[in-house]
């Protein structure tokens, strides 16, 4: 079963940092204010499912369906 790990955001004049919540993971990614990329600084646990929203920005597992 994978697991979900929740992030925390921040939000800075350069954007919006999210670092992972969970003690054993490590993950942490940034989004550009201007540009609106996403950049992941550190991977940390690439089997865990990542979850998180600040400011009305929210990071979700995307969902997909059957055509």
């Amino acid at each position: 079963m994978t697991d979900f790990h929740e992030l925390t955001g921040v939000i800075s004049p350069g954007g919006l940092l999210f670092t992972c919540a969970a003690e054993d993971c490590g993950r942490r990614l940034v989004i550009d204010r201007d540009s609106g990329e996403l950049v992941v600084i550190d991977h940390g646990d690439r089997a865990a499912l990542h979850r998180g929203s600040v400011g009305g920005v929210e990071l979700a597992v995307p969902r997909v369906s059957p055509s």
